[in-house]
């Protein structure tokens, strides 16, 4: 049985650059989201809208290993399904393109979480939840997702998974008491933001 990440890059540009190939500190967004995926990941899976995209992604994406898959317009809960009915994956971590101060402690646990749950979302102290970082058992996913009637929604599938376990920023305040691994560079001052966070913890990965 595979392990898998997705690792989802259909978001806005920044100053009119794909978002996980804006430049920080000279490597692509991408890059460093790569270098957070566990060890124990099989098999990296980056979903891309069309194959212009596909052709600008290719490079970094090879670089790490990984494999695209070009998804047009899909929703998050088809793309799951589509890379979890390949067969064989076991357990899959969704991540966005955009998070270069992810850490592997962190991508790490929310992995692991999925061997004992059927699936590990992130969550707010108002119950929001935000499954850009978020892990899943495939079949308890796939089960909720067809009973779903195969909605679109992530809310809808994952509301029928019953055994989740829901992640609440403040318990991830252990690991990084200014959670800047969950930062995600949506605009320049974002982006400038990142690297001070990224000089300052002496990162330079």
């Amino acid at each position: 049985m595979r392990v898998s990440t997705l690792i989802l890059t259909e978001f806005s540009e920044v100053g009119g650059v794909r978002r996980g190939l804006v430049r920080l500190r000279g490597r692509p967004l991408l890059h460093y989201v790569l270098e957070a995926v566990p060890d124990e990941v099989d098999d990296i899976v980056v979903s891309v809208r069309d194959e212009e995209d596909a052709q600008a992604y290719r490079e970094v994406v090879e670089e790490h290993f990984g494999r695209l898959v070009v998804s047009g317009n899909a929703t998050m809960p088809a793309r799951l399904f589509q890379l979890m009915s390949e067969g064989d994956v076991e357990r899959v971590l969704v991540l966005p393109c955009d998070a270069p101060l992810l850490t592997l402690e962190f991508t790490s646990m929310m992995l692991d979480l999925t061997r004992r749950f059927g699936a590990a979302v992130l969550t707010d102290s108002e119950g929001v939840r935000n499954y850009l970082f978020s892990s899943y058992r495939s079949s308890d996913f796939v089960n909720s997702y067809l009973a779903s009637g195969r909605r679109e929604e992530m809310e809808e599938v994952v509301r029928g998974i019953r055994n989740a376990i829901y992640v609440n920023y403040r318990a991830l305040r252990s690991l990084d008491p200014k959670l800047a691994f969950l930062l995600r560079v949506t605009s320049n001052d974002e982006l400038r933001r990142a690297e001070r966070m990224m000089g300052s913890r002496g990162a330079g990965r």
